[in-house]
């Protein structure tokens, strides 16, 4: 692997990365349109996100011993085909006995895609951090976008089971295509393949989760949100996806600096994301719930991004970095919806964002102690 990635190389790796979160995108947000085709509670249509998860989990562990054994290409190629077939599977589930399995499948080409090309793009100290807003930024933006495809084409009468599935279909079919050929990464050997769980690994493992919590429960259930609020379903649908487009933005906005204070960014973060997420407690209205979104999706755009890039830049390598934290993000993908559903439908959704405000503290608890492991190395 040279040490500097070439400009054309990283840009058909970000567009790739973005490509398959746009299939993420459209999974994720259709376990909530999944849930009213079989009148499941949040509880209940979690296990999706808990599918998910366990996969997020158990495959990014399994890739630290097997995603060396082939060429880099043949691996991501592998993880899309596995994306397609449980897209389309999902598409055509009867029931959650068939939902959940399909979201597994997807779930599982997932990490070995994207988590092949984040270590790549980790792997230069130098541009790490710039890489990671930029590719977490622009596959969070195209990710966003899905759901608003499928918005407006519920809008038109399309079942958004059919635009999921031909999306799948023609998005993998052109990510195939895209995939360029790469050189062999080196081989892993003895304990390189084994996560070791001192303090800095643990720290990225807990930093991760928080900050992934913060993004997943400001819009995992944004739908029944505003339409518990007075939005009509198909108004909701096309704005319950308005917090992670700002999340985007940020992160390409920080993309295009070159360098990084990283603890005014982080100060900018808590100040937003309290002020959005005490508007979107305090408030009824469905008009400033949505301002409340934008204004903690601000907020929590650099944390995942910051988070990311100090696992690429783990003293253990970017394999394991990234394998870790994917381990965290697999754990909230899995549990924050579970939690959010549990709170918003006992408690009320004032409660259930009262979340993201705990997993703030924190995250901003673990960022400190990053710093300091850091800087004493």
């Amino acid at each position: 692997m040279p040490q500097a990635l070439q400009r054309k190389l990283v840009h058909r790796l970000v567009l790739i990365n973005s490509l398959s979160s746009f299939l993420m995108g459209s999974l994720t947000f259709s376990v909530q349109l999944i849930k009213r085709d079989f009148e499941l509670s949040r509880v209940v249509a979690s296990w999706h996100n808990i599918g998910l998860a366990l996969a997020l989990v158990v495959v990014s562990i399994a890739l630290l011993r097997s995603g060396h054994h082939r060429p880099a290409h043949q691996t991501i190629r592998y993880g899309w085909l596995l994306m397609i077939g449980g897209s389309l599977l999902y598409c055509l589930s009867p029931s959650i006995l068939f939902s959940i399995p399909a979201i597994i499948v997807f779930s599982a080409g997932s990490v070995v895609a994207q988590n092949t090309i984040n270590a790549i793009l980790g792997s230069h100290s130098k541009t790490a951090l710039k890489n990671m807003f930029r590719t977490t930024g622009f596959s969070l933006f195209v990710g966003a976008l899905s759901p608003t495809v499928i918005g407006l084409t519920t809008q038109v009468e399309i079942p958004w089971r059919y635009t999921v599935a031909t999306t799948a279909a023609v998005i993998g079919i052109i990510a195939l295509f895209l995939i360029p050929q790469l050189e062999a990464r080196p081989e892993p050997i003895g304990e390189s393949t084994k996560i070791v769980w001192d303090k800095p690994i643990i720290y990225i493992l807990l930093f991760s989760f928080m900050t992934i919590t913060m993004e997943v429960c400001l819009s995992t259930w944004a739908l029944d949100l505003l339409t518990e609020r007075g939005a009509g379903v198909k108004v909701a649908i096309l704005f319950a996806t308005v917090g992670p487009y700002f999340v985007a933005l940020t992160r390409i906005y920080l993309a295009s600096k070159d360098s990084y204070n990283l603890h005014r960014i982080w100060n900018f973060a808590i100040f937003a994301i309290t002020t959005g997420t005490l508007l979107i407690i305090f408030t009824g209205s469905p008009t400033l719930t949505i301002i409340g979104l934008i204004i903690t999706a601000l907020g929590i755009g650099p944390c995942a991004a910051i988070a990311i890039a100090n696992a690429s830049g783990s003293a253990q390598g970017a394999d394991r970095g990234i394998a870790v934290f994917v381990i965290g993000m697999g754990i909230s993908c899995g549990v924050s919806p579970w939690i959010m559903g549990f709170v918003s439908e006992t408690f009320g959704f004032a409660a259930a964002y009262s979340i993201i405000l705990l997993a703030l503290v924190a995250s901003t608890y673990f960022f400190k102690s990053l710093n300091r492991e850091q800087a004493s190395v």
